[in-house]
């Protein structure tokens, strides 16, 4: 075969993809992984959250929710070694065109009310005046 004819079959067998079925490593729960699908739709799902993970620090895909909570638990470890407000803003402004807000990453659900975390107000770059629990500017 013809190297031509050869990228041809790739390129149909990626567009005919289905997204493949995975298990999360952390939680065992089954899930879509959008990778071979993800040059004519723009991306995986996980190119959505936060490119703030090491490389290398998962050996696996994990599902939404467990990789939501591991982003999350890396961005407070990460603003927690920033130390001053300055460099804390300065870790999520490169994420503030972000609108859509992720649980365990943005907010969390306590006793059915959400609360926002310290990232979601750096990313946002002003106190809004509800004297939030995570406020980033008390």
């Amino acid at each position: 075969m013809t190297k031509s004819v050869v990228e041809d079959k790739i390129v149909n067998i990626e567009e005919n993809a289905e997204p493949m079925a995975k298990q999360c490593s952390e939680c065992q729960a089954e899930f879509g992984c959008g990778v071979e699908a993800a040059s004519e739709q723009g991306g995986c799902w996980c190119q959505d959250l936060p490119a703030i993970m090491p490389l290398g620090t998962l050996s696996d895909c994990l599902c939404k929710t467990c990789l939501a909570k591991v982003i999350g638990a890396e961005i407070l470890k990460q603003l927690n070694a920033a130390g001053s407000p300055k460099a804390r803003l300065a870790l999520a402004e490169p994420y503030r065109h972000q609108k859509e807000l992720v649980e365990n990453i943005d907010f969390t659900i306590e006793n059915g009310r959400y609360v926002f975390s310290e990232w979601y107000h750096l990313k946002r770059a002003r106190c809004c005046g509800n004297d939030c629990r995570h406020c980033a500017y008390k």
